[in-house]
């Protein structure tokens, strides 16, 4: 009895014979199975291998051999390598050769450096590349430079706190229409800020050009200070008056103003020390005409050898607190008491507060008064 059995290897077919033995036992390769188990016969000789096939031993029916997968190929970072497939089963349960790994992805390129950002401005972020590709760096590149720093600015001259006006010096007073010093619109005469007052040369300087000093006066057994509070920036009068007398302070000008444009004086004043209980306080103005010729900054009219000078226009005012009021005196309201022809408003040097004993002469008092923004204005 003759048996073929096909034996196949990636589709070849081998076929085997076996002559003159009763039920052989045989086995062949096959695709998909494994090594058989060897057939046992009491007489079976091994069956003879066709020319191409390859030998097997004889078993009752071999069993199928188990096909190898071949390891995959493994990927590289970057483009991913393609995954070599195993072969399948080896021959005669042979197992599949190994995948070549796959091939490594070329790293990316590094962005070619941006051109420096336009200056003042930093430079845009570049887009990132794709997955395994770096992408190119944007135009931030170089750290954009910043804008050119700014030359600083110029202090203003010491004592002003700005760029501060000019003063003259007062070195003579004139008040003829000609050389006086017509007001600016806001009448200011000094309010004793930093841009005004100059601690060094214990001056004031406004605006408008406006400049001039401090002084103070009082009679026998008084005693009065002028001076500014550069931390209120204000002017402060520190009085003791004795019965019978009188203390001052004055703002003296180094120009000759014509206030005829506006009809009253004004200011702010307040009590810091002390009282004016038993005391009686008025404002002054200063005339050129009622000024001695021997005071300083020269241009007084008042010649003191043969005339009382320095009988100033005067107005009383209300008695001060420790409130700081805002006090208007018209011009009309002054008294002159010398009497003067020359309107007092066009030829004014100079401003001065004045404390005198009350009660008739028999008041005394101690008072520290603050006086702050004098101008002219009109009502």
């Amino acid at each position: 009895m003759v048996r073929a059995r096909h034996l196949g290897l990636l589709g070849l077919g081998l076929v085997v014979g076996a002559c003159q033995a009763p039920d052989e036992y045989f086995r062949g390769a096959d695709a998909n199975v494994g090594m058989g188990q060897a057939g046992s016969s009491p007489t079976g000789a091994a069956g003879s291998i066709a020319p191409t096939g390859t030998a097997g031993t004889f078993m009752p029916i071999g069993a199928g051999g188990s096909a190898v997968t071949g390891t995959a190929g493994t990927s590289a970072s970057g483009t991913a390598g393609t995954s070599a497939g195993g072969s399948n089963g080896g021959t005669t349960g042979t197992a599949g050769t190994t995948g070549a790994a796959g091939t490594t992805g070329a790293g990316g390129r590094g962005g070619t450096t941006g051109t420096g950002g336009v200056a003042g401005g930093g430079g845009t972020t570049g887009t990132g590349g794709a997955a395994g590709r770096g992408g190119t760096t944007g135009a931030g590149g170089a750290a954009g430079r910043g804008g050119t720093t700014g030359s600083a600015g110029r202090g203003g001259t010491t004592g002003s706190g700005g760029a501060s006006a000019s003063c003259p010096t007062g070195t003579r007073l004139d008040c003829s229409a000609a050389a006086s010093l017509d007001l600016a619109p806001d009448g200011q005469v000094v309010d004793f800020s930093t841009a005004q007052w100059n601690a060094t040369t214990a001056r004031f300087c406004d605006a408008h050009g406006l400049g001039g000093t401090l002084s103070s006066f009082a009679g026998t057994g008084s005693t009065a200070a002028a001076a500014v509070d550069t931390m209120a920036q204000a002017l402060t009068l520190t009085f003791t008056v004795s019965a019978g007398q009188y203390a001052g302070g004055r703002v003296n000008f180094n120009s000759c103003v014509d206030a005829t444009g506006f009809n009253s004086v004004q200011f702010t004043a307040s009590v810091t020390t002390g009282s004016l209980t038993n005391c009686a306080w008025q404002i002054q103005l200063e005339t050129l005409d009622q000024r001695p010729t021997t005071a300083t900054p020269a241009g007084g009219t008042c010649n003191a050898t043969t005339a009382t000078c320095e009988r100033y226009p005067v107005a009383t005012l209300a008695a001060a607190t420790a409130t700081a009021t805002t006090y208007t005196t018209r011009f009309t309201a002054f008294t002159n008491t010398a009497g003067g022809t020359t309107p007092a408003a066009g030829q004014i040097v100079g401003l001065q507060w004045q404390v005198n004993s009350g009660n008739n002469g028999s008041g005394t008092c101690t008072v520290g008064l603050r006086i702050d923004n004098v101008r002219f204005v009109t009502q």
